[in-house]
């Protein structure tokens, strides 16, 4: 009996024993993440020094899960950033949070942790209950943080900051807002059987001229679109775009696309497909005169992120430069350079997995160098009625 007993408990520690390895394996998925940059002044002007308080971020996640992790990102930072707590909580109106269900993430069984400069942290797994399409609140509570942060400018959405320390009851309706993102990096699901779609672009990916708070930029509503109507539920959204970002050209926000790919798409947990969606700010950025030049620098970065996704075993999709007649950006050298990298793009259907040919899809019929006047915002960037559009496009294309 004795000998019974002890090899049941063998098989026990065993059976915890793989349950440990599993969720160290590649099961995590990736349900939210963001793309880093640094601080650009002229669009944060404010103080973005967060040391001493308390900062509440809202994020919409695509797939659910019953187990969870927290990516805290200081990558691109030249000072630590020291965390007294950080908690997550299902999200109301605004600022307000379900306390019911709220939790505290760990960092290494330790509330506190420090993200040294140029680095990541990755929260311990915590059961939490996250649903599909959910809304979430996650708070951190800054002990000291850089002057020059880690962020992402172009949230779409409020950001609550109070001075001090808070928890889950604290009320939150004096914070200071600001529509930026600090720190937060990715969350991720233990998920055996889902996968992530992970997409590379500028502010029309990041959501530019979508509503703030609504959460209505094309992926969300590719995400939503994914679930509500063709029923998959296993299928994780990441939109690692930039606003002003560029493929090859220096200049423009952040770190050019072919420089983040690897970091920014490759190393996001559970991808299997890869959306290539940028350039138009490569092809608006360049001085008139040589169309050729600059198409051919965008086919090259093109070429270069297409290796690495087919080495790393992803799908690729492509997606076609909207038009932009009407916008600054726009001059006959630019349209021919639009034109050549399209063409080139469309070209492309026999060595890539797909084509989101979202010039097709937005283009006027009679002016098809300007976008249709009912799904355009400012002639570069789409509205949300643009935005719906691409986002049901999208999801029958990937689904």
């Amino acid at each position: 009996m004795k000998r019974i007993f002890s090899l049941l408990m063998l098989l026990v520690s065993l059976s915890a024993g793989a349950q440990m390895r599993a969720l160290t394996g590649n099961h995590w998925v990736g349900t939210w993440a963001t793309a880093q940059q640094i601080p650009v002044k002229s669009f944060m002007p404010y103080n973005n020094n967060m040391s001493n308080r308390s900062v509440r971020q809202i994020v919409k996640v695509s797939i659910g899960g019953g187990l969870i992790r927290l990516k805290l990102s200081n990558e691109l930072s030249n000072e630590p950033v020291v965390i007294r707590s950080v908690y997550i909580a299902h999200a109301r109106d605004s600022f307000a949070v379900f306390t019911k269900g709220a939790k505290y993430l760990l960092f290494h069984k330790k509330y506190k942790t420090v993200i040294p400069a140029g680095k990541m942290v990755v929260s311990d797994a915590l059961k939490f209950d996250l649903k599909p399409l959910e809304r979430v609140a996650i708070t951190i509570n800054y002990t000291s943080a850089p002057k020059n942060p880690t962020v992402h400018m172009g949230s779409r959405t409020t950001s609550y900051i109070m001075r001090g320390v808070t928890n889950v009851h604290s009320n939150f309706a004096s914070a200071f807002r600001e529509n930026h993102w600090f720190n937060i990096d990715a969350i991720e699901v233990y998920h055996p059987t889902a996968y992530a779609i992970a997409i590379i672009g500028n502010s029309i990916t990041d959501g530019k001229n979508s509503t703030d708070n609504a959460q209505n930029r094309w992926p969300d509503v590719m995400s939503e679109t994914l679930q509500h109507r063709y029923k998959i539920n296993h299928v994780g959204v990441l939109n690692l775009g930039i606003g002003n970002n560029r493929v090859t050209l220096n200049g423009g926000f952040g770190i050019r696309a072919i420089d983040r790919f690897n970091r920014d798409i490759l190393k996001q947990e559970g991808v299997e497909k890869v959306v290539i969606f940028e350039g138009v700010n490569d092809i608006g950025g360049a001085a008139g005169g040589n169309s050729e030049t600059v198409a051919r620098l965008l086919i090259e970065g093109y070429e270069s992120m297409i290796a690495r996704a087919k080495a790393a075993k992803k799908k690729v999709y492509l997606g076609t430069i909207s038009p932009f007649k009407g916008a600054g950006y726009y001059s006959p050298f630019h349209e021919a350079a639009r034109q050549t990298v399209n063409e080139w793009i469309r070209n492309q259907r026999d060595r890539v997995d797909g084509i989101l040919d979202f010039d097709e899809l937005l283009r006027d019929p009679v002016e098809p160098q300007r976008m249709k006047k009912h799904l355009q915002s400012d002639w570069l960037h789409p509205n949300p009625e643009g935005y719906r559009l691409m986002g049901e496009y999208a999801a029958e294309i990937l689904k």
